[in-house]
């Protein structure tokens, strides 16, 4: 028997969708896909090779054989909830809605959307975290169409994908059950959030997941140097382990190197005139969007 989701978080990207995964991961009730981001609708339409920068390096992990695809499910065991995480289902709404309709039928949608202009430039440190990107933010900027048209991987289309308004119409008009978030609401309030997506799924909305660890959050090292030696496999780390296992716990040893890396990171601030840039050719769209979803966004436009 072919098992397939029978619910999608299509995204926005950068906006929770990885904290999400995790959180519905955890529910008894509900299975998730072993990869987060399959992208397997995505690669029934879309031209490889990508061409940006480590893009091969993503190609690696994407889904593209529907039997691959359907062997990321064929574990489950009688949850209520089957689902995966691919975020650039919304961006490239047009085909894929298309494909999904095809492959799966009517899943259960789920969107969680984030100030464009706060995303875009997540996205924009994402990449540089992960020493893809190499440009300022406001040449990269000034690079996205080109980018596009060479073919690079959605998550380089900082400013394009935050346009959500046609992408979330789309999918409120071809699919019967969608649920749309704010990242907002992540922030103030992720309990309320994940038990009330818990309950859109039909499971057991009074489960409490773990939610201690921030996942996937865009920051930058103080110090590349230690970061690669926390974070990267390396000989010296390996040969004191042993030696520190004798005075500290592996619970303890995780947490040191875990505060010890987050130490060294930081979130820099965009320029105040690049903010004011990017508010101004996104307002139509947050005015347009507000009116779809029936959510006051102001506070996006501030």
């Amino acid at each position: 028997m072919i098992k397939l989701p029978n619910f999608l978080i299509v995204g926005a990207a950068k906006s929770g969708t990885t904290s999400l995964y995790y959180y519905l991961n955890q529910h008894p009730e509900i299975y998730m896909s072993p990869i987060k981001e399959p992208k397997f609708i995505t690669s029934q339409f879309l031209k490889f090779p990508l061409n940006g920068i480590k893009d091969d390096e993503v190609e690696k992990s994407i889904v593209k054989d529907f039997k691959e695809y359907c062997n990321l499910f064929k574990l489950s065991n009688n949850e209520k909830a089957i689902g995966e995480a691919s975020a650039d289902n919304l961006f490239y709404y047009e085909n894929a809605i298309l494909y999904i309709k095809k492959y799966i039928g009517e899943p259960k949608i789920i969107i969680i959307l984030r100030n464009p202009v706060d995303r875009a430039f997540s996205a924009y440190l994402h990449l540089v975290r992960d020493k893809r990107e190499t440009l300022t933010f406001e040449k990269a900027l000034e690079e996205e169409e080109m980018r596009r048209k060479n073919n690079w991987e959605f998550i380089w289309f900082y400013k394009n994908v935050g346009f959500y308004t046609e992408q979330v119409k789309a999918y409120l008009k071809s699919f019967p059950n969608v649920k749309i978030y704010l990242f907002d609401d992540l922030l103030k309030e992720p309990l309320n959030l994940v038990q009330n997506l818990y309950k859109f799924l039909e499971v057991d909305n009074m489960f409490i997941p773990d939610m201690d660890k921030k996942y996937n959050v865009s920051l930058i090292p103080k110090s590349n140097t230690l970061h690669k030696f926390l974070t990267q496999p390396n000989v010296i780390k390996e040969t004191l382990k042993p030696f520190l296992k004798t005075f500290i716990s592996n619970k303890r040893l995780g947490n040191l190197v875990e505060n010890t890396k987050n130490i060294n990171l930081y979130k820099p601030k965009m320029k105040q005139e690049t903010r004011k840039y990017l508010l101004n050719i996104y307002r139509e769209d947050i005015l347009k969007l507000q009116d779809l979803i029936k959510r006051d966004l102001s506070h996006w436009l501030k």
